[in-house]
């Protein structure tokens, strides 16, 4: 059965613009380059408290019919400071596609880009993650 999140891939014509551009967001360099010379074909960051896996793949090698236009799944990462970091991507160049958006007195808001290269990035501010991540420390 399904385990837990492994690597997001985002697609983007331009690879070498999209990796300047996830490297600012980050504040991190790619772990992984592929081909090591030559115009990348794949890029990857490991990022945040799990070191997840945000690949950046060539439009190329997207499946036959993949639509070019965002839609359907929005990913959301977990951040602490959901305002701040949405002034930050919308300041970077990406786009709105979904406000900041508070989900009743949970503590769970959402907001969501399109980055520069047609992507949806979704944030979320998650009181469950933050819980979850305490657990997981004090077990340690």
């Amino acid at each position: 059965m399904l385990r837990g999140f492994t690597t997001i891939n985002y697609w983007a014509d331009d690879l070498d613009a999209a990796r300047q551009w996830y490297q600012e967001l980050l504040g991190v360099e790619p772990y992984f380059v592929r081909p090591v010379e030559g115009p990348p074909a794949y890029i990857e960051f490991r990022i945040g408290d799990s070191q997840a896996e945000l690949g950046l793949l060539d439009r190329r090698y997207a499946p036959p019919g993949a639509s070019k236009e965002p839609g359907g799944v929005v990913m959301y990462w977990h951040v602490d400071d959901i305002e701040a970091t949405y002034a930050k991507l919308l300041a970077m160049g990406a786009g709105e596609y979904q406000p900041i958006t508070e989900w009743g007195e949970s503590g769970f808001v959402t907001a969501s880009v399109l980055d520069p290269f047609g992507n949806v990035l979704g944030i979320m501010y998650n009181p469950h993650y933050l819980e979850m991540l305490e657990t997981r420390s004090a077990v340690r």
